[in-house]
């Protein structure tokens, strides 16, 4: 005799992880990688910081409003604990998140990734080739770009709000550049450059 059938389906009662969850896990990823983009530049980009916070204050409001509803209704220890991902993911990936860019982790990893091809620019620029018209140095768009054989800077494109903001390279003292700008030392030769409009 077969008792098989008679035992209830453990698919159907620990199925995996519901796809509603994954989203929610999913989508908060991806936000956190928007976000991790956005502030990857001295200043931010700013057109990409207005984007991922529209999209986590809508994201946020409709975590609450789920996870509200799952608080009002009977038996929620039972579904907290069985789509723990839906109310558990989306707050580390926050707390994730908002730590790496307290930190300025986005922009020294940036940077250090672009290291390279600023360094091969400023040796180029120190040999007395002039700067010329860049579209992009390393990983940063280049919006505007000055110097001479001593210092140079650009600006990079799409940063901060009301302020530019980029990098300058003087391996002796602080940049010289003309025109307007306030410099802070950031590594080595290299110093961050802010601009107001």
């Amino acid at each position: 005799m077969d008792t098989t059938s008679d035992l209830p389906d453990a698919r159907r009662r620990r199925a995996p992880m519901d796809v509603s969850d994954r989203a929610w896990g999913t989508v908060a990823v991806l936000l956190g990688l928007v976000m991790l983009y956005a502030t990857s530049a001295p200043g931010g980009h700013f057109t990409w910081l207005m984007f991922a916070g529209v999209c986590w204050l809508l994201f946020g409001l409709g975590w609450l409003v789920v996870l509200g509803g799952v608080l009002v209704r009977r038996g929620r220890l039972v579904t907290l604990r069985r789509h723990w991902p839906f109310w558990a993911v989306p707050p580390l990936i926050v707390a994730l998140v908002g730590s790496l860019v307290y930190v300025g982790a986005p922009v020294r990893m940036r940077f250090e990734l672009s290291r390279p091809a600023l360094d091969n620019f400023a040796k180029t620029v120190s040999e007395g080739t002039p700067p010329g018209k860049r579209n992009w140095i390393g990983l940063y768009p280049v919006e505007y770009l000055d110097g001479s054989r001593n210092a140079f800077g650009f600006m990079i494109d799409d940063t901060g709000f009301l302020t530019s903001y980029g990098f300058a390279w003087s391996p002796n003292s602080e940049p010289d550049i003309d025109g307007p700008g306030y410099y802070c030392h950031f590594n080595g030769p290299w110093y961050i450059w802010e601009i107001s409009d």
